[in-house]
């Protein structure tokens, strides 16, 4: 019996020993299929958890947690007028303009919050390039309907500008535009001059008034001669 034991058990170690060998042999080429196999295009991207897309519910995501008046007001302007094909809630809704919510909808991390989305306004971690980019690339870049595609870039306002102390300031849309509210400012003569006048002070008083070219000034309101969209044209 011990002869037949020591006599199995040379070759029970070399094949203790060859399968180990081939084990990483296969484990090794494995493992390099794998690279390559990764390393190839693909038309499929891999689905990253940490990457936001489109909730897919429109505004009920949102309302679930922001449900106020001032956000239900929006149903009430052209930008949630399902009923128009180029308006954001016939979309993506609060997503069109805000960005894709799947992350924040559902994710809080400890301490952090939520993870941000696109905020419009002066006071917001969104910069003022990337809230001006959202309006333009989802709908006012493009001609919509009667309304002209805006060349927002490079204009006059479009353009950042340093003040005497040399701090850079830069304009967006919700510096005059109000959004999530019922009348727009923009849109009534009064209001919206109160709005330009809050940067252009001296236009108030100073401005040139042209009695020689009888302009009814008190019919007027800034946007019949001033188009802050547009660029101005070379020579001007």
């Amino acid at each position: 019996m011990r002869a037949q034991h020591r006599g199995h058990l040379p070759s029970a170690r070399c094949i203790g020993r060859g399968g180990i060998i081939r084990t990483v042999t296969f484990l090794a080429a494995s493992l390099l299929a794998a690279a390559a196999t990764c390393a190839q295009p693909s038309d499929k991207p891999a689905d990253n958890p940490y990457t936001a897309h489109y909730t897919g519910e429109g505004a009920a995501a949102c309302l679930f947690c922001h449900d106020v008046e001032r956000m239900r007001l929006i149903g009430k302007t052209p930008h949630g007028n399902k009923n128009n094909p180029d308006s954001p809630f016939a979309k993506q809704a609060c997503e069109s303009c805000h960005g894709p919510g799947s992350l924040h909808a559902t994710r809080s991390r400890r301490g952090h919050g939520r993870p941000p989305m696109i905020n419009f306004g002066v006071d917001t971690s969104t910069p003022p390039a990337k809230q001006s980019q959202s309006c333009l690339t989802n709908c006012h870049e493009k001609k919509m309907g009667e309304l002209d595609g805006m060349q927002w870039k490079g204009s006059v306002h479009g353009s950042p500008w340093k003040d005497a102390a040399g701090k850079v300031h830069e304009m967006t849309c919700s510096n005059c535009h109000e959004i999530h509210a019922e009348h727009d400012p923009m849109k009534d003569k009064q209001a919206q001059a109160k709005v330009c006048y809050s940067c252009h002070k001296k236009a108030e008083k100073e401005h040139p008034r042209f009695k020689d070219k009888a302009i009814a000034f008190e019919k007027l309101s800034c946007w019949d001669c001033h188009d802050v969209h547009q660029l101005i044209p070379a020579g001007k």
